[in-house]
């Protein structure tokens, strides 16, 4: 038996991150703060202004647990107070709710109906149920095993969501291998449990120093099912 049929034989779930990686998160991310940048009249540049706010989120999400929907707006507003724009009461309350009109990428619908011809599949996301459930329509219901922060009650890269799915699953982390495109949250806790992970890099961007290294990198999810054999 050659070495990729052990290791395809070792393998018994498939874990994805779903925004980012499935779904198109930053393009229905910037578009959300782009509008609402031109609404507050601000100069700043959209760049700039999601960078900072997504570092605010990651503080956010690392202390006591809130909902998702919850996160987005307090980092939202904390960031317009940073650049000293006007807060208004009603800021990001619709934040959440745009994440139900944001589409898959092109071929991830695809690619999971394949792999799930050979393989159990389950999505782990920094998200709350009653938004994943229109990502998870959208990519045709694919997964046997769903979970979620509110699920978790804690975010990536904190262990439990992985150590959750694994529950569900009854697998060991061995034997799972892990989809995402975030060095932030899931290749810093993928990857010291004994994941193997492949770092799906869409937007070409330089591992920053410290993140562990991926098993492989990806500018897309077609090239999963020639290493999976599917």
């Amino acid at each position: 038996m050659g070495v990729l049929a052990l290791f395809q034989e070792r393998i018994k779930l498939l874990t994805f991150d779903c925004y980012g990686t499935l779904i198109d998160w930053r393009t229905g991310i910037r578009v959300y703060l782009k509008d609402l940048l031109i609404k507050k009249g601000a100069t700043i540049s959209l760049d700039e202004f999601y960078d900072h706010w997504y570092k605010v989120k990651l503080k956010i999400m690392a202390g006591s647990f809130h909902l998702y929907k919850d996160v987005l707006q307090q980092s939202l507003k904390q960031a317009l107070k940073d650049y000293n724009l006007k807060v208004e009461t009603e800021d990001g309350e619709d934040f959440g709710e745009t994440m139900k009109t944001w589409e898959p990428f092109a071929e991830s619908k695809s690619v999971l109906k394949l792999l799930s011809k050979h393989y159990a599949l389950g999505t782990i996301s920094n998200c709350q149920n009653d938004i994943i459930k229109h990502a998870v329509k959208k990519l045709g219901n694919p997964f046997t095993y769903i979970i979620t922060a509110e699920d978790a009650r804690s975010y990536k890269p904190n262990a439990r969501p992985f150590q959750l799915i694994l529950e569900k699953a009854k697998v060991k982390s061995s034997e799972v291998f892990h989809t995402a495109q975030s060095q932030d949250v899931d290749l810093p806790r993928s990857k010291p449990m004994g994941i193997r992970t492949a770092w799906i890099n869409r937007h070409n961007l330089t591992l920053d120093s410290g993140t562990p290294i991926p098993d492989y990198e990806f500018t897309n999810l077609n090239p999963l099912l020639e290493l999976l054999k599917c």
